[in-house]
């Protein structure tokens, strides 16, 4: 079964930077990597703002995300994808390319508590 991952980005191509915000991109890209571990852009949403927390988790549940790569994520946006089964992984900094490529090797740690970027631990502050 194919996967598709969601990142928050600087911009909307693989060469782009992960942002250190989810709720705070620029871009929503997905990634669709198939059963031989093929990589392919599937989507590129820009980011211009929303009326709640939950608007983009839904955006990404409608795409059939199964999992995200984040900077970081407030507490709002981390219950929604846990309440939808959507799997997520505290990324690291570089482009797509290299937070997908660490994806596949099993190197992302999985975020098992809200997490702002740059803060040495967890919290549930929504503006992440």
């Amino acid at each position: 079964m194919n996967q598709v991952i969601g990142i928050p980005s600087d911009g909307p191509e693989l060469s782009d930077a992960i942002s250190e915000h989810f709720g705070h991109c620029r871009y929503y890209v997905g990634i669709e990597i198939d059963e031989e571990k093929n990589v392919k852009k599937v989507f590129s949403l820009q980011n211009n703002g929303h009326q709640g927390c939950m608007e983009p988790v839904n955006d990404m549940k409608q795409r059939s995300v199964t999992d995200m790569i984040v900077g970081g994520i407030g507490g709002r946006p981390y219950a929604g994808f846990t309440h939808y089964g959507i799997g997520l992984f505290k990324g690291v900094k570089g482009t797509l390319a290299d937070n997908i490529q660490l994806f596949l090797q099993g190197n992302l740690q999985s975020l098992n508590e809200p997490q702002c970027a740059g803060s040495g631990s967890g919290h549930s502050d929504h503006n992440c």
